[in-house]
This record gives structure tokens, C-alpha cells and sequence, in this order.
């Protein structure tokens, strides 16, 4: 049974909503300490995190979203699987929030495997990825592209894939792996659709400072 945002009693936190065609899911809502629970009160005030074919944004939501009653699977220390759990849950409802299956990902990671990186990374707490600055939050998959963390070596889902997507002409990707051809095209999908909402960055959820 599902029911609109703009009726829930209790606080919600990675669950998956619905809204028209749209299915994404919802990490909680952004603190100036990370994600929170999401309450009925935060509509059209506080900033919402949502993930959409593993992208994170910031967005403010309307209200009218459907709770679809499913909830997000993150990766943990035993298992770096994640999905969506639920009466919705199938390979396109995890694709539409996570981009990629775990399999699918872990195929491509490892597919591009130069001596011992790229490599799936875990982390319990907050992250932010060395290229675009984005914050990525604890348990949310991401990727490790060296040993080397001084120089900076975490980078987002959304920044890994759309890094691979960019070197496909001149690093010929296709003709060098062509095992990875599906999830290439795959991944070329999923950089033609429009993302709502702004880049996670914690710049904008900061408290203000007092004027004295």
C-alpha cells in the first residue's frame, strides 16, 4: 500500500518514493552531521538527499511523492551487495536508484583492474569524492582508484561511471574490454537522463554564521 509523503506520521530514511514515471530513493533528510531522518515537517524547508541511477542530490520535495513502502539495501562490512527490498524490488527499480547492479559494478571494477585498483570502497562514516568534492554518505557505495588516500583517492558512483563513460572513444574502452560492452552501454544510458535537484555538497547545509 503506498501513501504520499505529505501524510507520514513517523520519520523516514532510505525508502524508495515514487512520483509520476519517477523512481528514486530517499537517503534522509541533509544535517549540517549527515543525514537524518526525514520528517513530514521538512517539506519544502530542508534540503532532501535522493539517489537516482546513483546519483545523490539535494532536492526539495513537494509532498505529492509516494512512499512505495520499499527500502534501500546499502553494502556493509561482510557484503558489499545493495538493492532494494520491498514489494517493488527488481534489477530495474535497483538500476533506477543505483545506476548499476552489484554485480554489474563489481564486474566493471574489476574489468578495469589495473594492478590493484580500481576497487569497491566501505566506509561507516561521511566521505567526499576527490573529483567533484560531493559529499558521499557513510554505507553508500563508492570507488577506491589508488592506494595512494594523500593525493586523494575516493571518488562517487556518479564520478567513477562517468569517468568510464568519458574515456570510451579515446581509451577505446569497447575494443580493449570487450567483455564490458553491456554495462558500457549501459552506463551510456544512464548520462542521457536529466537528474532534478543540486550536486551533495555539505557547503549548502552548513549552519549560517552570526552576525555580531
Amino acid at each position: 500500500m503506498t501513501f504520499s509523503l505529505n501524510r507520514v506520521t513517523t520519520p523516514i530514511q532510505k525508502c524508495l518514493l515514487r512520483k509520476g514515471t519517477r523512481v528514486f530513493g530517499l537517503l534522509g533528510k541533509a544535517t549540517p552531521y549527515g543525514l537524518g531522518s526525514f520528517r513530514r515537517s521538512d517539506l519544502h524547508s530542508e534540503w532532501a538527499v535522493t539517489a537516482e541511477f546513483g546519483c545523490l542530490r539535494l532536492e526539495r520535495l513537494c509532498g505529492d511523492e509516494e512512499v512505495t513502502g520499499d527500502y534501500l539495501v546499502l553494502p556493509t562490512a561482510a557484503s558489499y551487495d545493495y538493492g532494494v527490498t520491498g514489494p517493488n524490488q527488481s534489477p530495474e527499480t535497483v538500476r533506477a536508484v543505483f545506476g548499476l547492479l552489484t554485480g554489474e559494478l563489481e564486474q566493471l571494477v574489476t574489468g578495469l583492474r589495473q594492478g590493484g585498483a580500481p576497487v569497491l570502497g566501505f566506509s561507516r562514516r561521511d566521505l567526499r569524492c576527490s573529483i567533484s568534492c560531493c559529499v558521499i554518505p557513510g554505507l553508500w557505495p563508492h570507488i577506491v582508484i589508488s592506494n595512494r588516500a594523500i593525493y586523494g583517492n575516493v571518488v562517487s558512483l556518479e564520478t567513477f561511471t562517468r569517468s568510464v563513460v568519458a574515456s570510451l572513444p579515446e581509451g577505446r574502452l569497447g575494443v580493449r574490454f570487450p567483455q564490458l560492452q553491456p554495462i558500457f552501454k549501459q552506463l551510456m544510458k544512464l548520462r542521457i537522463v536529466q537528474r532534478r535537484g543540486i550536486l551533495y555538497i555539505d557547503e549548502l547545509v552548513m549552519p549560517k554564521p552570526v552576525m555580531a
